[in-house]
């Protein structure tokens, strides 16, 4: 008796099949993004701080070259030794969401948590690129070491430290992340300075270590990003 009872009542209060349904949700106006609009659109949310220093050191080298360039040498070694510290502002900003906690609402978006990170990485890679090459181009002119090794000495430290900051957020949780990573960035930075203080970019065979450091730094923050953006540990940025 219970069980047709239970069945009358379920029977009873059974909502109709739906009409319409396709039609109706297909109607409503909703607003349609697409990824290049998407990327550009991530612009607005990085930080005043990250363009300031990024304009401060082009800046600096064009302020310097044009008014001392026989100091355009010392400048090269000092943008060499920031721009480590520019790598680690670079990271904090792309992992903002998972630094203040903010994950599950960028996960219940219709771009995913992965996609603004790399929305983010390419318009920051570019933005830091550009910054690098240009103050590059201007004080190798001024220098005895000529463009290229310019280049060379002041991508190596930000690469370098792109690839540790990078694997800290990947295995570390919450501020802990970015304290590692500061810490990092100044122990490269250090380093980079020491090798510049002992004239040891003078020496032989100097330049083909710092290119294998070079490489190195590249091929741990490309193999870092893609776990960061495909691989199984995602879920630690996630």
């Amino acid at each position: 008796m219970k069980l047709n009872l239970k069945s009358e009542i379920k029977t009873a209060f059974e909502p109709p099949e739906p009409k319409g349904r396709a039609s109706f949700l297909a109607a409503i106006p909703y607003p349609k993004l697409t990824y290049s609009k998407f990327v550009f659109s991530q612009i607005g949310y990085i930080r005043k701080r990250v363009w300031f220093v990024s304009a401060a050191v082009v800046f600096a080298a064009v302020k310097t070259v044009c008014a001392i360039p026989e100091e355009a040498k010392l400048l090269v070694w000092l943008i060499a030794a920031f721009v480590p510290f520019l790598a680690i502002m670079t990271t904090v900003e792309i992992s903002r969401s998972k630094i203040y906690g903010m994950t599950e609402i960028e996960e219940g978006c219709r771009f995913s948590l992965p996609q603004v990170t790399g929305a983010r990485m390419i318009i920051l890679g570019i933005c830091n690129f550009a910054v690098m090459i240009t103050v590059s181009v201007l004080l190798g002119n001024h220098v005895p070491f000529g463009v290229a090794r310019s280049v060379l000495y002041i991508f190596t430290p930000y690469i370098v430290a792109s690839g540790i900051s990078f694997m800290i957020f990947s295995k570390v949780k919450g501020q802990e992340a970015a304290y590692l990573s500061a810490a990092a960035a100044l122990v490269v930075s250090f380093v980079g300075v020491m090798i510049s203080s002992r004239g040891i970019y003078e020496k032989p065979l100097a330049n083909l270590y710092i290119i294998a450091v070079c490489l190195g730094g590249t091929l741990m923050a490309v193999a870092q990003t893609k776990k960061l953006l495909f691989g199984k540990d995602s879920y630690l940025w996630n």
